[in-house]
């Protein structure tokens, strides 16, 4: 049987092949920081996507309030510039409010806060606000 040398391939009884030949280097490992850095940035991007959901929701203080209600709490972007003037006292901005809820406009259809609007619309002196309520059949100074 000849010398074994380093890149020879013998077979043992039960016919498999074997590869005598020098050791497999070893695997590189990677360093552990860069399992730390890639975790911080995972965990900061998370960070970030749950700060981004909550940007718009307004503080504890220094809210303005109407009603009871926080302004600007769950307003879609199409409403903000009427919401922010019938906040200020607009009556045609609240019947607009009214109008934009109760027919589903660029909003989720919601008759109760349509009708809300359309209330605090005739409070305010929108005669136009009155006419919506009689034609809905409700008189304006129902609670």
């Amino acid at each position: 049987m000849p010398a074994p040398d380093s890149a020879t391939i013998y077979r043992n009884a039960d016919t498999q092949p074997i590869l005598v030949g020098p050791p497999a280097p070893p695997v590189p490992r990677r360093p552990r920081w860069r399992y730390l850095i890639g975790g911080f940035i995972a965990v900061l991007t998370l960070a970030g996507a749950a700060l981004s959901l909550f940007r718009d929701h307004p503080s504890a203080s220094g809210a303005d309030l109407l009603d009871g209600t926080r302004a600007g709490k769950n307003v879609p972007p199409a409403l903000r510039p009427y919401y922010e003037r019938a906040v200020t006292g607009d009556a045609s901005a609240m019947r607009m409010l009214g109008t934009m809820y109760y027919n589903g406009l660029n909003v989720p259809q919601d008759a109760r806060e349509g009708i809300r609007w359309y209330r605090k619309a005739a409070a305010a002196g929108s005669v136009a606000a009155k006419k919506d309520l009689e034609q809905l059949g409700l008189a304006p100074a129902q609670p």
